[in-house]
This record gives C-alpha cells, sequence and structure tokens, in this order.
C-alpha cells in the first residue's frame, strides 16, 4: 500500500465509489456491471452518514470508466459506514453499518483492503459507536478472511442477498 493515502472523502467523489463498486461487484460475480447495483448503492450513500473514507493511488487513473475523474492519482477504493439500523430489519441497533467496503482490483494483493476496514472502524468509534456490523457473502471467502483477521465474527442465520438471492451473513466488530 505504498502509493496510497486513506483520507475523508468529499461528496463529488460519491460517483467514482458507485462505479468501482459496480465494477467489483461485477468482478466478483463474473458478470458486467449493472444499473442495479449501482441503483442499490447510491442508495445506501444516501443514508445518514458515520463515515466515508477513500484511497488514493498515485499510480491509478481511477475507477474503470470513470476518467480519472477521482483525481490525486486515483481512486483505489473506498469504505462507506453508515448510522445504525440503515442495514437489515433485525441488524445490532447499536453497531454503526459497514455498507459498502471496495478496492480496485488494480490496487488489491496490498493490505488496502485491511488499511479501508480499520480506518472504517475507527472512525465509528470515534463517533461513539463501538462496534460494526457487516453483511457478507457466504461465499466470498476473500473478504471472510479479511473480516475474521480483523476481529469480525458471524452473527445469526444466513438470508438471501437482496439483489442476488445468495446466502450472506451478518458480521459483527468484537474487539
Amino acid at each position: 500500500m505504498e502509493s496510497c493515502v486513506v483520507r475523508a472523502a468529499t461528496e463529488d467523489e460519491v460517483e467514482d465509489c458507485v462505479e468501482l463498486w459496480a465494477g467489483a461487484v461485477a468482478a466478483r460475480d463474473g458478470m458486467p456491471a449493472s444499473d442495479e447495483v449501482r441503483a442499490r448503492a447510491r442508495a445506501k450513500f444516501a443514508e445518514e452518514r458515520v463515515a466515508l473514507l477513500v484511497a488514493d493511488d498515485a499510480a491509478s487513473d481511477g475507477p474503470a470508466g470513470s476518467g480519472g475523474r477521482a483525481g490525486r492519482g486515483g481512486l483505489a477504493g473506498f469504505a462507506l459506514v453508515t448510522a445504525p439500523g440503515s442495514g437489515m430489519p433485525g441488524d445490532l441497533d447499536d453497531a454503526a453499518y459497514l455498507s459498502l467496503l471496495a478496492v480496485d482490483s488494480r490496487a488489491q494483493g496490498r493490505g488496502l483492503g485491511r488499511s479501508l476496514l480499520l480506518a472504517a472502524v475507527a472512525e465509528a468509534r470515534r463517533a461513539g459507536h463501538p462496534r460494526c456490523l457487516l453483511h457478507a457473502l457466504d461465499d466470498n471467502e476473500p473478504a471472510l478472511g479479511l473480516y475474521r483477521s480483523a476481529g469480525f465474527r458471524p452473527l445469526g442465520a444466513s438470508f438471501p442477498h437482496a439483489l442476488s438471492g445468495r446466502p450472506c451473513r451478518a458480521w459483527v466488530s468484537v474487539a
């Protein structure tokens, strides 16, 4: 992660984050980026925010299709934390919701996901939320490994993902 800087995002970077998210979901699922995924991401950005962090990468020109709009070298990743209760009904009501976390495929494998995750949890704590909750697909082993190693544990039974129907589960920070 030698060339990346994690910082608070500006409002004009939200659309670049949406595009990065759509591209990351498409790469993970092996299908083209969809307008449905973009719309769902935009709705998450409209929720009450606890933190929106981005990582700039001097070696990148922004998410695929962005034309480098992110500036300062390009958007390499982001983490969005929203207020407790902004996830699913039945989520813990005292935990901030780590709604979205993505790293551009060109910046993966350098510890950026971990840096964003830990920074997001720290920002939530600074905002008065001692725990964070997230939802992850049960078959997304790279993400689950990251969450486990950062002190997250599964919580409750699996449920179908709102768009794909694939099994996912809530995870909560315990550290």
